[in-house]
């Protein structure tokens, strides 16, 4: 009986003592020589503010939400891949002048050959013209124009004959239509070549030898510089 007793005081008097107590707080400082583990249960949320140095590099996998303003030093390199279609900008941007670097040599050029058949009853019904490229231009054809005046005898057709590589076909164009009774007049958009130092010809057929026909093609277009 006595032990009893004893016990239970013991335990009133423990009771008393750790609710006068005083809790404080103790610092502990983790030394390399003497390590203390910790264990970080869940995912900390890091705020960081002002500057961050970062060296070497970054690997930034996902989408990494930015606020504020980002500042960037010295030009890094941008790889993109996966373009999308579409418009960028605004519909009204302005438009930006260009340069040809593949033909920086071009220069706007026309010329004209014309004949004339006859004279009235000599016989012919045809007559040509012939013109000699610089040795080093080529010339591209870009537009023709064909007019004549008949007198007593009409344009059947014209020829026009160029050489490139060698090879110089015709390329035959009708009269067209007449502006008045002895005036045809046709026109053509055309890409036709010819090479620097060539010759070019006009033909001229009329349908009979009796009359005379004053013929003329106007030849459009740009000249290239030769290599």
């Amino acid at each position: 009986m006595v032990r009893t007793i004893s016990m239970a005081t013991l335990a009133i008097v423990l009771s008393s003592a750790m609710a006068s107590a005083q809790f404080r707080t103790v610092t502990v400082q983790n030394a390399n020589n003497n390590p203390i583990p910790t264990t970080i249960q869940g995912t900390p949320t890091v705020a960081v503010s002002g500057t961050v140095p970062v060296s070497g590099t970054v690997g930034i996998s996902g989408t990494v939400p930015v606020s504020g303003n980002v500042g960037i030093t010295g030009t890094p390199s941008v790889s993109v891949s996966n373009l999308p279609t579409g418009t960028a900008g605004p519909a009204n941007t302005t438009g930006v002048a260009v340069k040809d670097l593949d033909d920086p040599g071009r220069q706007p050029f026309q010329t004209l050959l014309g004949c004339t058949t006859g004279p009235q009853g000599s016989g012919t019904n045809t007559c040509e013209s012939t013109s000699t490229l610089p040795g080093n231009k080529a010339f591209v054809i870009e537009y023709i124009m064909t007019v004549a005046t008949e007198n007593n005898s009409t344009v059947q057709y014209y020829n026009l004959r160029t050489s490139v590589g060698g090879i110089a076909p015709f390329y035959l164009y009708g009269p067209g239509a007449h502006l008045d009774s002895v005036t045809p007049v046709n026109d053509h958009l055309v890409r036709i070549y010819a090479d620097p130092g060539s010759s070019m010809k006009l033909g001229v057929i009329t349908n009979s030898s009796l009359g005379s026909v004053a013929a003329t093609m106007i030849l459009s277009g740009h000249l290239v510089n030769a290599p």
